[in-house]
């Protein structure tokens, strides 16, 4: 017979027991990283969990909840990734899907007791984020209920958008959040400011709100919309994203 230890598990309940996407997983399986067996004719993933016991073991960042371990450390754990406090990414991504997958993957885990999510992009975009990450991490729904994910549209000025995050933030901190991530899809902002105050909003955004709280941010750009000469300069107001290639930045 086989022992509760020798159980398999699939690729969504082995994510769940690691608390992590399932895009992670197969991207450490394809490493070599992770260990599983392929099943069937589709060659499916399948876990053991003294498989997953022993990757958390080699693996302590990804042990208990992820966030609130990382964050006593001044880091967030994103998709199974360390990452400090005050991290600003730039996203990258050339399809609506990859544009969803992104979102949902980055806020994974990333709203449970003691963290916080905010979420700002078009409306009709974020149904389809909250929908992706609800079906990629069924207890996101409890998440969202509790209010640990909060979601808005883009103010219509640096300014008013600036204080909106200051705002959320000091919330979110007052209430106890020792670990935040942030994520905006840059293109609706960039319908109503020039591309001139985009970027000194990057660099204001840096300046006044992600050195001054326990949150990871990513700033989504559709490389679609922007000039190959806007995207360059947009990875030069988001220099640590080079830190993170290609696990958080591409889709």
């Amino acid at each position: 017979m086989m022992t509760d230890s020798e159980q398999l598990l699939d690729i969504e309940q082995a994510a769940r027991f690691l608390n992590v996407s399932e895009t992670s997983l197969r991207r450490w399986t394809n490493s070599g990283r992770l260990a599983c067996l392929r099943v069937g004719r589709r060659r499916e993933r399948r876990f053991r969990i003294t498989d997953l016991l022993s990757f958390m073991e080699s693996q302590p960042a990804v042990k208990g909840t992820p966030d609130l371990r990382a964050g006593e450390a001044g880091q967030t754990l994103v998709d199974g990734i360390a990452v400090r406090h005050g991290t600003h990414l730039c996203g990258l991504y050339d399809t609506d899907q990859g544009r969803v997958r992104q979102a949902a993957d980055f806020l994974v885990g990333g709203c449970r007791p003691g963290s916080v999510g905010l979420l700002v992009a078009k409306p009709e975009d974020c149904d389809r984020i909250l929908t992706a990450l609800v079906q990629g991490d069924p207890p996101a729904r409890l998440d969202i209920a509790a209010g640990r994910l909060v979601v808005g549209e883009y103010a219509h000025s640096l300014e008013a958008q600036l204080d909106w995050w200051e705002t959320r933030l000091l919330e979110a901190t007052g209430t106890g959040a020792r670990s935040i991530r942030v994520i905006g899809d840059i293109q609706g902002f960039a319908e109503v400011l020039s591309w001139e105050d985009v970027l000194a909003y990057e660099a204001e955004y840096d300046r006044k709100i992600a050195s001054r709280f326990p949150v990871v941010t990513l700033c989504q750009y559709d490389v679609r919309r922007f000039s190959s000469v806007a995207i360059l300069e947009a990875l030069k107001v988001h220099r640590t994203s080079f830190q993170h290639l290609p696990e958080l930045i591409l889709a």
